[in-house]
C-alpha cells in the first residue's frame, strides 16, 4: 500500500465511495479509500435505496438533486448498472394539518428545482388504483423525480468511476488508529502499513462509534437490530397465524 495520499476515505459503502468519486470529478486523484472488508459490507448492503426529494431543507433538496443527476450518467459513464427507477413517489393526506404542509412544500419546491405537485383525492386514487380506505383521503403530495436505487451497484459504480480517475481503493484493509502529525498532517495505522494524508474523511457508518473511539470522540451513534425483526422475536404467533407487520 501507499505511504502517503492526499486524501484519506475510510469506509466503503455509498456515503465514502460518493466522496471518492466527487473528489476525482474535481481533479484530486491522490485519493485513497480504505475498506475493512468489501465495499458495500457494512450499512449500504441491505439500505433501501430510496431517493425521496420531500426536504424542509432548501439545500438538502438541491443536494439530492445534484445525487440524481449524478447517477442518471453514472452508468453511461462507467458501463456498470446502477438500479435507478425514477418511478415517482405519493405521500397521502388524510387530514387537513397534513395536507397544509404538502401545500407549504410544494409553494417552495420550484425554488430547489424539484418537481411536486398537490393533488385530489380522485388523482391518488388513479395514481395508487389498490388503495383502501380512499374515503379518508383528503389529497396527496406527487413527486414526479423521486426514485429507487441499487445500493451495491452504485457504490461499484462510484468505486469505478473514480478508480478510472486515479484513485485507489485498498479492501479487506481495517484503519486501526489515526495520528495527527506536528505538520498537522494524519498518520493512518492500517493492517497493512502506515499512511499519512492532508485530509482525513471517515465515513464508517455502523462503525461509526467505533471509530470515533480512535480519535477519542464519543460519538452518539449505535447500530440496532431491526424493528421489524425484533418485533417477531418478542411476539410469538397467535393460535399458528403469521405475524403481518
Amino acid at each position: 500500500m501507499q505511504s502517503h495520499a492526499r486524501v484519506v476515505i475510510v469506509g466503503g459503502g455509498a456515503v465514502g465511495a460518493n466522496i471518492l468519486y466527487s473528489l476525482t470529478r474535481r481533479g484530486w486523484t491522490d485519493v485513497v479509500l480504505l475498506e475493512r472488508t468489501e465495499l458495500t459490507a457494512g450499512s449500504t448492503w441491505h439500505a433501501a435505496g430510496l431517493i425521496p426529494l420531500y426536504s424542509h431543507s432548501h439545500s438538502h433538496g438541491r443536494l439530492v438533486l445534484k445525487t440524481i443527476e449524478i447517477y442518471e450518467g453514472l452508468e453511461a459513464e462507467t458501463g456498470q448498472a446502477v438500479g435507478w427507477h425514477k418511478c415517482g413517489a405519493l405521500r397521502i393526506a388524510s387530514d387537513a394539518e397534513r395536507l397544509d404542509e404538502y401545500r407549504w412544500h410544494a409553494a417552495k419546491a420550484a425554488s430547489q428545482g424539484v418537481d411536486a405537485h398537490v393533488i385530489g383525492p380522485g388523482e391518488v386514487k388513479r395514481l395508487w388504483p389498490l388503495i383502501e380506505g380512499g374515503e379518508r383521503i383528503l389529497g396527496g403530495l406527487y413527486h414526479t423525480q423521486d426514485g429507487h436505487i441499487a445500493p451495491a451497484d452504485v457504490t461499484q459504480a462510484l468505486a469505478k468511476g473514480a478508480r478510472d480517475r486515479g484513485a485507489r481503493i485498498y479492501r479487506h484493509n481495517e484503519a486501526l488508529g489515526f495520528e495527527r502529525l506536528p505538520s498537522l498532517e494524519w498518520k493512518v495505522r492500517t493492517a497493512d502499513g502506515d499512511i499519512v494524508c492532508e485530509h482525513l474523511v471517515l465515513a464508517t457508518g455502523n462503525y461509526a462509534q467505533r471509530t470515533a473511539r480512535l480519535l477519542g470522540i464519543a460519538y452518539p451513534a449505535q447500530p440496532v437490530i431491526h424493528v421489524r425483526k425484533l418485533m417477531l422475536e418478542l411476539v410469538k404467533p397467535i393460535e399458528d397465524r403469521p405475524i403481518i407487520i
